[in-house]
């Protein structure tokens, strides 16, 4: 067969793999929309292989990369069923995700359709997002991964904050927002990440901490040291996309992307001067994001005698715990960290619930009693005249009491801590429905 005999065979089978796709159910909205979206997409390739005109080579080269992405979606998202992840945690970062990431088009705005699975370890949290909509598709297509070892943890979760920023990078409409009011805040003169080779000077400082120096110092086998090393090694412009990532984590899971993300990372380099490709040491982001939320006061305790307070106290020590003490370490100061933050909450504000809520204590307070006693914490709570009153919480605030309760007096095990923290959250997305209610 010829290149565009070939492409219409594989055209076949693709639309034969997404007919049998139908077979699972994706979350509450089931497989309509998926199914019509990539259907969109074939009929459109279907007819560029069908016109009578002639194809070029850069015709059947493109015709051919639609063709293989979208069999690689069908896939991916195959994996997508119900029964593979914490599905009342999806439920509530759709949510977030959804408002910041809808695309204008033609008849109107379209949001993106946000699939789930799980797979891989510990470092399987990611986000596979189009980062442009493909030509004659309606909306984008984003299939998030959870680790299928820690699918019901629900306390790391809030990492996937992170991912939020890949998929909002990867929305046309907000990147002029970010480029003006984030990256070139983290961009600014004078700074660390002003240009490749001062963060290159700065990331071989002859005063960076020993063990820095060393794992640099392995990549001279590569070839690699400070001149060409955002050339021949990593990728700068990805390392600024990381960082900026991190505040956007923050900014909408608030403490518990914090908590989350110094567990992980820290587990998966607990040195934290690795230099990868993609991403800056490990160091570099949990000093940030530490700073970034003592900036945004969410380390400021309530005032004493307030029960919550010594178990708060307790948390944000530990999570100090994770940071490095060594100037090389911060990369930022402190104006532009306030200053990116502020470009991401204005973005983040104009699509409610996508923004970090502010924390009440006294709330708080008795979603980690409720996880003292052993129950979902959840809005609820008996009246004097014994009739039940129901009130709404947000998902975050149920994370982070569980994170909160792990410091109380008799802590469960943290796998049964997110088991009642992930039980509450289906609990309150009932309880909420039933509020909206006339």
């Amino acid at each position: 067969m010829n290149a565009r005999d070939f492409l219409k065979q594989e055209h076949d089978n693709v639309k034969q793999l997404l007919e049998q796709s139908l077979r699972y159910e994706y979350g509450f909205e089931g497989s309509q929309e998926f199914f019509e979206e990539c259907g969109t997409r074939l009929s459109f390739i279907s007819q560029w292989l069908g016109s009578p005109d002639e194809l070029v080579a850069d015709d059947l080269a493109n015709i051919g990369y639609q063709l293989n992405e979208l069999s690689k979606l069908i896939c991916r998202i195959e994996r997508s069923s119900l029964g593979e992840y914490s599905w009342p945690f999806v439920e509530e970062l759709k949510k977030l995700a959804t408002g910041i990431c809808t695309e204008d088009g033609l008849e109107g705005q379209y949001p993106p359709k946000i699939y789930v699975l799980a797979g891989g370890g510990l470092d399987a949290y990611r986000i596979y997002p189009e980062m442009r909509r493909p030509m004659a598709s309606r909306r984008r297509l984003l299939t998030i991964v959870f680790p299928k070892t820690l699918k019901h943890f629900v306390l790391l979760h809030p990492i996937l904050g992170h991912e939020i920023g890949h998929a909002l990078w990867g929305c046309t409409k907000q990147q002029a927002h970010l480029v003006g009011k984030v990256l070139s805040v983290l961009k600014r003169l004078g700074g660390k990440f002003e240009s490749e080779d001062v963060t290159a000077v700065h990331l071989f400082d002859s005063q960076a901490p020993h063990d820095a120096q060393a794992a640099l110092a392995a990549l001279a086998n590569l070839r690699v040291d400070e001149a060409n090393f955002f050339g021949q090694w990593a990728r700068w412009e990805f390392w600024l996309d990381e960082i900026l990532c991190d505040l956007v984590g923050l900014a909408t899971f608030g403490p518990s992307f914090a908590a989350a993300q110094c567990g992980l990372l820290s587990t998966l380099d607990p040195a934290g001067v690795t230099t990868g490709r993609m991403h800056p040491p490990v160091g570099w982001r949990i000093n940030l994001v530490l700073r970034a939320a003592e900036l945004l006061n969410l380390s400021e305790p309530p005032p004493d005698p307030h029960p919550l307070r010594q178990s708060f106290l307790a948390f944000w020590d530990e999570l100090q715990r994770f940071r490095r003490p060594e100037p090389w370490f911060n990369v930022f100061d402190d104006n532009q960290i306030v200053d990116a933050l502020d470009g991401i909450f204005q973005l983040l504000n104009q699509y409610p619930p996508s923004g970090y809520p502010k924390t009440d204590f006294d709330a708080l307070g008795e979603l980690v009693q409720q996880l003292a006693n052993g129950v979902p914490p959840i809005g609820f709570h008996m009246s004097e005249g014994g009739a039940p009153v129901c009130s709404r919480v947000d998902f975050r605030h149920i994370v982070y009491a569980g994170w909160i309760s792990r410091h109380s007096l008799q802590p469960h095990s943290f796998d049964i801590t997110n088991r009642l923290c992930e039980h509450a959250i289906m609990q309150q997305i009932a309880i909420d429905t039933a509020m909206s209610q006339p």
